[in-house]
């Protein structure tokens, strides 16, 4: 007899397929990271031109040409000209002769300095440090800093902080101030997205900038951040949706599987090994149930046939699974360059079991597929010297594992209700006869 599902039953379980990992390296999702392990320390956060001294100048005079990595008001390359203004080690005032950048305009949407921190994830703690003056410029007028300037600095996901700088009561008109820093303001947030963007703006209204000519100055910036834990309970169709940036311009994903797709080498691929691991799915039965009604110990071959498939939001021309029956794309070679395997992406698997069934007793196979979950990113090679022409495509792939075989297991229980009693149903055959109606002769007599 056979059945299409099994029901819960006490079973004895055997083993048939073992992973080449251990077991003690390879998990399924299951758990996340004990809360008692140890705290997480600090780790650096790369500012491209955190100190601004990009491109170099000299003098006294401020300049006004775009600061290298950082975008003024949108994030489409550097966004609006001449947005911030530059003040060197000769002007600025700062102790350690560092450059100072003054936010003139006010409005983050049209002024707000900005830039995306490289490699920081959702659910990292980042703390921002940077210094701080009232504008130093001629243009800057004894109403406009007497008081002190404010400005506003938030990361993605964090809340809007306020800042007023000291006040800069001698300043005079048409003369360089001298600068009053504060250094070390901290601000901290948690990510919402990858590459989190990290804006500063004026606040001032627009009666105590000159007319965009004068504001708080910042200098030195710097992040650290404390990574989020690995989460293993993420399921497969949990997977956080791929992102894409350019600079730090955040773009479609198919923008950036174009530029990748070029060739081979247009990018390459970098994985978050902190966050990639091979693991078990669940186990799954696979074909029928079958139920031993016999006196006999049933003993046979069985076939099995299971496939698995590759899990990716990405869009089909990266090829990350390529195709049913087409070639592998540029994209592809870079994956499979920066994670050192080639999986299969959809394999069927088959095999043939022996299935031994003790009468009474009902017999089923599960498998389990051995998978890899990968996290990285797709980044422009080599990385352009104009941080704003730099594609970054942050990506999941989970797929079958090449280094971690699949395990089949034999299972059998004793049998349910049920199908005890279809054991014992009657069998559909007519009732012999006993010829009632003929006269008992020879040897039928007693």
């Amino acid at each position: 007899m056979t059945r299409t599902a099994a029901t819960p039953r006490t079973s004895t379980l055997a083993v048939l397929g073992l992973a080449l990992l251990t077991t003690a390296a390879v998990h399924p999702p299951a758990t996340a990271e004990s809360p008692s392990a140890p705290k997480a320390a600090a780790t650096p956060v790369p500012v491209i031109n955190g100190d601004a001294v990009l491109p170099a100048f000299t003098g006294t005079d401020p300049s006004k040409a775009a600061v290298t990595g950082w975008s003024v008001g949108s994030t489409d390359g550097a966004g609006t000209s001449e947005g911030v203004w530059r003040y060197g080690p000769a002007a600025s005032g700062h102790p350690d002769g560092k450059v100072g950048v003054m936010l003139i305009g006010s409005g983050a949407d049209k002024y707000g300095f900005k830039q995306r921190l490289r490699g920081v994830r959702p659910g990292a703690k980042v703390t921002v440090t940077w210094d701080d003056s009232p504008g130093v410029g001629k243009d800057c007028r004894p109403r406009d800093v007497e008081l002190g300037q404010t400005y506003s600095v938030q990361g993605s996901g964090g809340t809007r902080l306020v800042e007023l700088t000291e006040p800069d009561p001698d300043k005079e008109t048409n003369t360089l101030g001298e600068g009053i820093w504060r250094t070390k303001r901290t601000y901290a947030f948690t990510a919402d997205e990858y590459d989190p963007l990290l804006t500063f703006a004026s606040t001032m209204p627009v009666s105590k900038t000159n007319s965009a000519k004068c504001g708080a100055m910042i200098a030195d910036i710097k992040a650290t951040e404390i990574a989020p834990a690995l989460d293993k309970t993420v399921r497969s169709n949990e997977l956080p949706e791929s992102v894409a940036y350019k600079g730090n311009d955040k773009r479609p994903v198919g923008e950036a599987v174009t530029e990748c797709v070029k060739n081979a080498s247009q990018c390459t691929f970098t994985p978050e090994n902190a966050y990639s691991f091979p693991y078990y799915e669940p186990a799954r039965q696979n074909g029928e149930s079958y139920i031993n009604c016999t006196r006999s110990t049933l003993n046979r071959t069985r076939p099995l046939k299971f496939t698995a498939r590759t899990i990716s939001d990405l869009p089909p021309a990266a090829g990350l699974p390529p195709a049913p029956g087409g070639d592998p794309t540029a994209m592809t070679a870079q994956y499979a360059g920066g994670t050192g395997s080639t999986p299969a992406w959809n394999p069927t698997i088959e095999r043939t079991v022996n299935e031994v069934v003790k009468p009474a007793e009902v017999s089923w196979f599960e498998t389990q597929g051995g998978r890899q979950r990968t996290e990285g990113w797709f980044t422009s090679n080599p990385t352009p010297a104009d941080p704003h022409q730099d594609w970054r495509l942050h990506t999941v792939i989970d797929h079958p594992a090449p280094g971690v075989s699949d395990r089949v297991f034999h299972r059998t229980g004793p049998m349910t209700a049920a199908e005890e009693a279809r054991c014992r149903a009657n069998r559909p055959t007519a009732d012999t006869p006993n010829d009632a109606a003929s006269p008992a002769a020879g040897a039928d007599r007693d």
